[in-house]
């Protein structure tokens, strides 16, 4: 019998403006808010040193760090770090693997991402590879065509503790191969700008597809939406928050095919014109209403309660996304963190 998607609602730090201290505060916030979730991310930042901290200041909420990028470490040492952070927060990491964003990757770590379905398939292969290892003891020898792995012939230091035999790995997922490689082998996938319509139209059938064919049910398999959210007393203030948001990751070159399924083309396209002529402080002027009505939940508390509602009726896993990308400064994101905690607190 298959069964339905549990829902969860969840919340991203503001990983790349905060003082590296803060986070185990704001993780704090969340579990207290009830949230399912707490997230952190790879900018700049190490998301599983954020997560430690967060790990020593709350009990129940999961941890998740969305996404985790394979291109800039092994499989060996992230297998590692995940596993340090499981042990930390006893049994509460979850770790979405992808190679990184585009440019970024390429430019900041000096390594190919092309194929990124094979290369993540791997990639998460060894990562399990290596965790059944230290649970049993047995030999292990992988070679593919990215990554190779072997355990030593000899090894006079033993094994490490785990909190739990795997922890649960999700897939960074946009595309139709990455989408059902996450539903034939992940614990769930993630991906960022995705309307309801998107969602059922896109994400659902490839991730299903994925999931059937390896006999296993759709309905276990997770799916998490980084949803922007930008949420204020003041209207004007968190529409501002929300046009930059939405403007920087409307402009990120995955985002065209989903502005183009949306009928955006055109305000996309602007918004990239507008950055690249004027830089970030554009980005507040260049976004359209349509975009940030489109990507995001933005506005007073109860307009963002209304619109999580209608989010919430598609998308089993919604993380709402807190503004963090200049101009926005420290203050303005962790302001707009502590509205998004005050407005969606479960009792």
């Amino acid at each position: 019998m298959i069964k339905e998607r549990i829902p969860r609602l969840g919340i991203s730090m503001p990983g790349l403006n905060q003082p590296i201290h803060k986070f185990a505060e704001l993780a704090q916030l969340a579990e207290q808010g009830g949230f399912d979730s707490v997230w952190a991310y790879e900018f700049y930042r190490n998301a599983f040193i954020m997560q430690s901290q967060a790990a020593l200041t709350t009990k129940n909420i999961q941890l998740c760090i969305g996404l985790a990028a394979s291109s800039q470490r092994t499989p060996f040492e992230m297998a590692n770090a995940a596993a340090d952070v499981d042990e930390l927060s006893g049994g509460r990491l979850r770790v979405v693997v992808g190679t990184g964003g585009g440019n970024f990757a390429e430019y900041y770590n000096g390594t190919d991402i092309d194929r990124p379905a094979s290369r993540v398939k791997e990639y998460i292969h060894i990562m399990r590879l290596y965790w059944q290892h230290l649970r049993t003891g047995e030999q292990m020898e992988y070679q593919g065509e990215f990554y190779r792995f072997a355990t030593p012939p000899i090894n006079p230091f033993g094994s490490r503790p785990l909190a739990r035999p795997e922890i649960p790995l999700y897939i960074g997922a946009l595309r139709p191969a990455m989408l059902r490689l996450a539903g034939a082998q992940a614990s769930g996938a993630m991906g960022f700008f995705m309307t309801p319509n998107f969602i059922e139209k896109h994400m659902f059938p490839h991730i299903d597809e994925g999931a059937v064919k390896a006999g296993r049910d759709p309905a276990e398999i997770d799916l998490a939406n980084y949803l922007i959210c930008s949420v204020s007393d003041d209207r004007e203030v968190a529409m501002r928050r929300a046009r930059i948001q939405v403007g920087c990751y409307a402009a990120y070159p995955v985002s065209t095919f989903i502005a183009d399924e949306e009928g955006l083309a055109e305000d996309r396209n602007a918004v990239v014109k507008a950055l690249l002529e004027k830089g970030p402080q554009a980005l507040e002027h260049a976004t359209s209403d349509a975009l940030v009505e489109r990507f995001s939940i933005a506005g007073t508390p109860d307009e963002c309660r209304e619109k999580l509602k209608e989010q919430q009726k598609v998308t089993p896993h919604v993380v709402l996304h807190t503004p963090y990308v200049p101009p926005l400064n420290a203050a303005e994101s962790e302001d707009a963190y502590r509205n998004i905690v005050r407005t969606f607190a479960r009792g």
